[in-house]
């Protein structure tokens, strides 16, 4: 897969996205402390297949550049199809309350800011307590 550097203001949002997502600051925080590790996905012309929320994060921090893949394979049909399923897809995933309580646990004792993974204070809390 090639990765590209570009300027910010090159990226467009695709007009009629249908995910709206409350959690910039959170994935702006996670940039902040982790840096990009996944690519804005594109197509040819700049427009955002995956990553609508990596670009509002990168534009809350002030980005001037950001990575992104651009997936000129994909048919018109499949990258309408890939924006759907890219959000969609994740949804059917659970947390093993148990194993997740140990790892928060574990990087709590090494001193790591528990905040910058996106859980309220409250679930945190909860998931170490009923470890």
């Amino acid at each position: 897969m090639k990765i590209l550097e570009v300027k910010i203001e090159k990226i467009k949002p695709y007009i009629k996205n249908p995910r709206k997502n409350q959690a910039i600051e959170k994935v702006a925080s996670s940039i902040k402390e982790f840096g990009f590790r996944q690519p804005i996905v594109v197509d040819k012309d700049n427009v955002i297949i995956a990553g609508h929320t990596r670009f509002a994060a990168s534009k809350l921090l002030g980005l001037k550049k950001v990575p992104i893949h651009v997936a000129d394979n994909l048919t018109e049909r499949q990258i309408m199809a890939y924006r759907i399923a890219d959000n969609r897809v994740a949804q059917d995933a659970e947390w093993d309350s148990d194993l997740l309580g140990v790892e928060l646990e574990e990087l709590s004792k090494l001193d790591f800011d528990l905040d910058l993974l996106g859980f309220e204070t409250n679930e945190i809390d909860n998931l170490i307590l009923n470890n």
